[in-house]
């Protein structure tokens, strides 16, 4: 089936060329161009595409992910590096100018789409469909905005340069906006999955998918609660193998089964395709997306019990630990035992086929299976090998026979899949209710995540007797369910703590570490082999210390951007 989109997507390669140049330099459009085009269905199908570029895994995972603590990025002086360190300035030009500038771009094509589709001689409800799978598309890219930045210039429509120097626009109007235009669009979609052709275009669960996002985004629970619960009773779309639904085999177009990716970029063979299995584990360089040791150590003990506590979920003494539980860690191997299913479908595990390298073989030997981690942090050390930064890597994404060729994944990057919409319901109603949710309530949504992975459920009951409460553990569900769905970041930024304070403000500040260990080659147990060292001082395990305060709530206007536009007021604190 994806040959029949490459043709289409090949057809309009010329269409994109101009994708990411500055969006102020791309007014006006062509208008004879405009005049003379918008004719046809067809016409309409080809410039469609270009609007779907919008969804660009840079976006999705970078941004969303990256920015974060769930994943590290790898290089420290990267801009990525700095918003989750509170280090960001105006003046970076990545990751921020680059993004405030592509997403512009991405909307100016959504734009262009929207004033010109009407006068193509189609029937109107036909080209309603493509107008409101183009306002889906633009509305994401103003949850990327108003989530990064606040305030930010709403702009609905082609302007000239002179039109493009405006304030920014408040954000809950902006909002309002969004959810408005995504009403439109629910309306004009199809109910049914598209298929066949149409394989990856959005259909009405979609936009009605993204407007729940948004509104739990911005804590409208009350409007989250009532898409979310309509979707999951209504939608034709469930629950899929959760390995599967981030690996090729499991894309929607090679398996039908797959009713979990409700949004998802395309990526198709030598047409477009992304680097996800180079920055997740390139096996002669640096990891760029790396597992952190916090986010190893949030996952449960089999038996639903915390493996250690700690970190942002329990600084208490009394929480309850998993006697399954091998912490303090001795061997590497020990992190994967007895834990939740999901966390060897999220990571490499010792025994997995492997992409890196040599594993961190003293000889410099390509193996075939993981068994160890490279304790190396950065490239500078041996470049045989996959370098990790914090001794872990993810598998999610990761195709081995693809590591080390650049861009060669074509493996489709989910956007927003059915356990969001599960776990937007729980929380919509956790907050509708006062903080609380009946253990039926628990058990349609956070348990039918766990079900299907055999995971040991969540019973009410037993998180009183082990001390442990429930708004910790949906969010601890969330995190580990949702890792590389591109939300941990804005997760982070919405969530307060029982004082009132971001969530981000704990878990982005402080030490980040790594796992520091060494190799018994002569050990003949693989399991063995690698030794963590559970007394290595501080100064060892620190891979950088991180600040983050209240004003790194929002990330600085670009500078480029003020300077292109010096009506755009920067945020508070920078």
């Amino acid at each position: 089936m994806k040959n029949k989109i490459k043709y289409i997507l090949a057809g309009c390669c010329l269409m994109t060329t101009f994708s990411c140049s500055d969006f102020l330099e791309r007014y006006p459009l062509d208008k004879a161009v405009n005049d003379t085009y918008w004719k046809t269905e067809a016409q309409l199908r080809a410039a469609l595409y270009p609007c779907y570029e919008g969804l660009q895994y840079d976006l999705i995972i970078n941004l969303g992910e990256a920015c974060a603590e769930t994943v590290v990025w790898g290089d420290p002086t990267s801009g990525l590096s700095k918003v989750s360190g509170g280090t960001s300035s105006a003046q970076d030009n990545f990751p921020f100018y680059n993004y405030w500038r592509d997403i512009y771009g991405h909307i100016f094509d959504c734009n262009n789409f929207l004033d010109n589709y009407n006068a193509a001689d189609v029937p109107q409800e036909t080209k309603d469909v493509y107008a409101a799978e183009v306002k889906v598309i633009r509305a994401l890219q103003y949850f990327w905005l108003t989530s990064v930045w606040g305030d930010v210039p709403l702009i609905d429509k082609v302007i000239s340069s002179e039109e493009a120097y405006g304030p920014r626009n408040p954000k809950e109007e902006v909002v309002d906006w969004m959810i408005e235009d995504l009403k439109w669009a629910a309306e004009k979609l199809s109910p049914e999955i598209q298929t066949g052709q149409d394989v990856g275009r959005i259909d009405r669960w979609g936009a009605l998918a993204l407007m729940a996002r948004i509104a739990l985004q911005n804590q409208r629970y009350e409007l989250a609660e009532k898409v979310s619960k309509y979707i999951l009773d209504n939608s034709p779309y469930d629950l899929y193998d959760y390995e599967k639904v981030y690996h090729l085999e499991g894309n929607s177009e090679n398996d039908p089964d797959n009713k979990e990716s409700i949004i998802y970029s395309l990526y198709v063979k030598d047409i477009r395709m992304n680097n996800m299995t180079n920055y997740t584990c390139t096996p002669v360089n640096y990891i760029r997306l790396n597992a952190s040791k916090t986010f190893v150590d949030a996952f449960l003990c089999t038996d639903g019990k915390p493996a250690t506590t700690g970190l942002e979920y329990y600084k208490r003494t009394d929480v309850a630990v998993s006697p399954l539980s091998k912490y303090p860690v001795t061997h590497y191997a020990d992190y994967f035992k007895d834990r939740d299913p999901r966390m060897k479908m999220t990571l490499y595990t010792p025994g997995d086929a492997w992409p890196g390298g040599d594993d961190g073989d003293a000889g410099n030997r390509v193996n075939a299976t993981f068994g160890l981690p490279r304790f190396a942090s950065l490239q500078g050390n041996n470049n045989n090998g996959a370098n990790t930064k914090t001794g872990f890597y993810f598998k999610k994404y990761n195709s081995p026979e693809l590591a080390g060729l650049t861009d060669q994944d074509h493996n489709n990057i989910n956007v927003i899949r059915y356990p969001e919409i599960i776990l937007i319901y729980a929380e919509a109603l956790f907050n509708q209710q006062g903080e609380t949710l009946t253990q039926d309530q628990i058990d349609e949504t956070i348990n039918r995540l766990r079900n299907r992975v055999g995971m040991h459920p969540m019973k009410l009951s037993e998180l009183e007797a082990w001390n442990m409460d429930l708004k910790t553990e949906l969010r601890r569900e969330r995190r580990i369910e949702m890792s590389f769905d591109g939300m941990r970041y804005f997760d982070i930024l919405r969530w307060k703590d029982d004082n009132g304070k971001m969530v981000a403000e704990t878990v982005l500040n402080g030490v980040l570490e790594r796992v520091v260990g060494t190799v018994n080659y002569a050990e003949t147990d693989p399991t063995k082999r690698a030794e963590i060292d559970t007394n290595a001082p501080v100064t060892d395990k620190k891979i950088e210390d991180r600040v983050f305060k209240v004003h790194n709530r929002y990330n600085p206007i670009p500078q480029g951007a003020i300077d292109n536009n010096p009506n755009l007021e920067q945020n508070p604190g920078y």
